[in-house]
């Protein structure tokens, strides 16, 4: 798009009251400073009429050459010869209109000039009347893509500024965030060394207590570990520690825990996101009650091979206090986590019964 186009755009888009009368305000103030001029020097007025046909045609000349004659002639891109030759044509069909309301008002009062006494007397003041007019046509045209250019580049320089500032607080964001991160990985670093630690000292002494060290540092690993840049990790890895986890609390439980764990299907090319199956398992024994073989949790993950998931749980409820259960937000954010990366593509069904708790999700990797 082309300046001259986006003035005209611009013109008829920020038309308002105040644009208008400040133009309105130019107009008066020129004629009457001409009119009061030719007033104290031929010392007569011009009938009205005169007034509104010629100053309405200088004003129509100036705003056609400035916001279509010269704005064509720039687009055209040989505004060298164009401009010359639209100026030239437009100077002629001002002094053919002029011409005609001269005729128009002198005859009026019945004073029509001939032609040779219009060619010696009016036709070099008419010529220059127009050609000054072009002029200052030219000269407002000139200011308007001035402030129209600086306008511009302000805008290009504040959007620069804004996106300096903003890039400045995402690097800021992201040092604060890198920090963050390293002094978190400091912390379970220490722990797992520690860990480490406690099981070689206590080994010889509990097998039992050094397996459940093992399995929790394996299981803190997992939930550390960095994800691929989709943000899933492979199938296997959770359902390994899935097993991880149900061996911990059978070692907890010195092995009194009764549970149904069947894995079905290829787990090794299949990916999800991290903690999801884990933390609906976590879900059945912190608030399920597993130490009836009658009422054995079940726990049953399949896939098949279109990448379809299938995890199923069921258990027997704790007796405990609605206030503790209410604060278990576990599944709400495996809900929130499954909306944002699965979206239409998974099913969740919970049947929440008053003496047992079961899970159905089935999702589409």
């Amino acid at each position: 798009m082309t300046m001259g186009l986006q003035l005209r755009i611009g013109l008829f888009k920020k038309l308002d009251y105040k644009l208008l009368l400040k133009h309105f305000a130019g107009w008066v103030i020129f004629i009457i400073y001409e009119v009061s001029f030719a007033r104290f020097s031929i010392g007569a007025f011009a009938p009205l009429q005169n007034y509104i046909c010629y100053y309405g045609l200088n004003v129509l000349l100036f705003y056609f050459n400035a916001h279509v004659v010269l704005p064509f002639a720039i687009k055209s891109g040989r505004s060298y010869l164009v401009i010359p030759v639209m100026m030239i044509l437009e100077l002629f069909i001002y002094l053919v209109l002029k011409y005609a309301l001269d005729t128009v008002l002198a005859f009026s009062i019945d004073k029509i000039p001939s032609q040779t006494v219009y060619i010696k007397t009016l036709l070099l003041p008419n010529i220059y009347r127009g050609i000054s007019f072009l002029g200052c046509s030219s000269l407002y045209l000139a200011i308007l893509r001035v402030l129209m250019f600086r306008n511009r580049v302000h805008n290009t320089e504040t959007i620069q500024l804004k996106t300096l500032k903003e890039k400045a607080e995402l690097e800021r964001n992201l040092a604060e965030a890198m920090n963050a991160y390293l002094q978190q990985q400091i912390s379970p670093h220490l722990l797992f060394n520690t860990l480490t630690f406690i099981h070689n000292t206590y080994y010889k002494q509990s097998r039992e207590a050094s397996q459940c060290v093992l399995l929790l540092v394996d299981i803190m690993r997992f939930s550390l570990e960095e994800v691929s840049i989709s943000g899933k990790t492979q199938l296997a890895k959770e359902v390994e520690q899935i097993q991880n986890f149900i061996e911990l609390n059978q070692l907890r439980f010195d092995y009194e825990l009764y549970i149904d764990f069947q894995v079905a299907g290829d787990m090794e090319r299949a990916q999800i996101i991290p903690l999801i199956l884990l933390t609906l398992t976590e879900n059945i024994f912190k608030h399920g009650y597993m130490k009836k073989k009658e009422g054995e949790a079940k726990l049953h993950i399949t896939i098949n091979a279109q990448n379809e998931l299938r995890f199923v749980s069921w258990n027997l409820k704790k007796h405990q206090p609605e206030k503790k259960r209410l604060r278990s937000i576990g599944i709400k954010n495996v809900i929130k986590r499954l909306d944002y990366s699965y979206q239409h593509h998974y099913k969740l069904n919970i049947r929440d019964e008053e003496d047992s708790f079961g899970v159905e999700l089935m999702m589409q990797l």
